[in-house]
């Protein structure tokens, strides 16, 4: 994506999520996902390519590389997103995390062998991701709609336009190309390794949680919500930014399976409860 197409983009979008505005969090917008059909269709188009190519590809790459040379690689490929959080740090006004990135670059890229082994987080320096959809929320742009990516997976429109900047402004890339002299098909192939050890990250984790998810879709979308969340106010969001938990979704969920009508059991204002201290909504 070039740089005239991320403007262009950024400009048609912006009036949208100008429009959007409520805290640097804010995912209202988000949640209402008013384009719910056609990002399920995606979900169900990406859920394809997942069975067929990657879930594949990740239990293959798990089966044949040892766990210690995969955590080395997974190191390796966090360490170059260093610059980038670096990039995005200084343009929120987190000093302190900028720097502290460039730290964890320099110890890994050094005593750390290229990024094998996170010698930074052994000494303190934690990993603090940014990206330029955070750094777009720090501005006070709100989330505007919630968005099915293909391929690429959830999103929102503030996120999309933030991942085409970090797409250019990414050193890596550049790293590869202008330094390490890949030509296309090598970068599209480095591409293709960062996205299996990426899957093969979740399969301990998103697989066994989507097995038990009474709705995919839903229980995907309330975790990165949550997520997003959390990454933008650094793990402690303000309570009226709640976002619903992906336990609250299968919650919710598996109660409008059991009592599809509350009002068909009980009279308005008296629907029974187990919860003595649960207030009911008459309306």
């Amino acid at each position: 994506m070039s740089v005239r197409t991320v403007s262009l983009v950024a400009l048609i979008t912006a009036p949208l999520l100008a429009g959007c505005v409520t805290t640097p969090g804010g995912v209202s917008e988000a949640e209402l996902d008013r384009f719910e059909k056609t990002n399920r269709a995606i979900y169900k188009f990406n859920k394809g390519v997942d069975t067929a190519v990657l879930k594949p590809a990740a239990q293959g790459y798990r089966a044949v590389v040892p766990g210690m040379a995969r955590r080395g690689v997974s190191n390796a490929l966090d360490n170059v997103d260093e610059p980038l959080s670096f990039i995005n740090a200084v343009l929120q006004g987190k000093f302190k995390v900028a720097f502290r990135a460039v730290d964890r670059f320099m110890i890994n890229s050094t005593f750390g062998l290229a990024g094998l082994f996170d010698h930074a987080t052994e000494l303190g320096l934690t990993k603090q991701e940014e990206d330029f959809g955070q750094t777009l929320a720090a501005w006070g742009v709100g989330s505007g709609p919630y968005i099915m990516l293909p391929l690429l997976g959830p999103s929102t429109l503030r996120d999309t336009v933030g991942f085409g900047v970090d797409s250019v402004t990414n050193p890596w890339p550049k790293f590869q190309k202008h330094v390490a002299g890949l030509d296309g098909t090598e970068r599209i192939a480095v591409t293709a390794g960062e996205a299996i050890d990426l899957r093969s990250r979740l399969v301990d984790t998103a697989d066994p949680l989507l097995a038990t998810a009474l709705d995919e879709y839903a229980t995907i979308r309330a975790a990165f919500l949550q997520q997003r969340l959390h990454d933008i106010y650094d793990g402690d969001p303000p309570e009226d930014d709640f976002v619903p938990t992906f336990e609250d979704e299968a919650a919710t969920a598996a109660h409008s399976e059991i009592t599809p009508d509350a009002e068909a059991v009980a009279p308005a204002g008296e629907v029974e409860t187990d919860d003595p201290k649960a207030e009911v909504d008459p309306y």
